[in-house]
């Protein structure tokens, strides 16, 4: 009789899942070509457990807002938790994104000030910043 060796099964941070990083890594290279501004990506792993990434951005006007969320859910639409934004987010100048274990803010400027999410999780690491252009994973 043969018995077959069990296989663990480890427990694997998002920040360490290579699709989860390249999804992270083509959602932000996506704002930053629909010119998106002060685009964050933030590791929440090690000061908050319910949550991964942020990826924080910022839209120009009311307008772009809504078709960056159109366009993001016509090109990632098959990763994500919900369906689709309501018209009352854009309008509220701020419009979540849930991708399980990314999350994606984006904002009016005004919207992104009031809140400081940046701020709020200044204890995280900063994979990403427009100013940098360049992951630090």
């Amino acid at each position: 009789m043969k018995v077959k060796k069990s296989k663990k099964i480890l427990y694997q941070l998002p920040s360490e899942n290579k699709k989860t990083r390249k999804l992270a890594e083509d959602i932000v290279n996506f704002l930053e070509d629909k010119k998106m501004q002060d685009i964050r990506l933030i590791n929440l792993e090690k000061v908050n457990p319910y949550f991964c990434f942020f990826i924080i951005a910022s839209a120009n006007s009311y307008l772009q807002l809504k078709t960056i969320t159109r366009e993001l859910h016509k090109n990632f639409g098959v990763y994500l938790d919900q369906k689709r934004a309501k018209s009352d987010d854009v309008e509220s100048g701020w419009v979540i994104y849930d991708f399980i274990d990314i999350v994606v803010h984006l904002f009016i400027p005004e919207q992104r000030a009031y809140y400081n999410l940046e701020k709020l999780w200044g204890d995280a690491n900063v994979i990403y910043t427009s100013e940098t252009k360049q992951f630090q994973w």
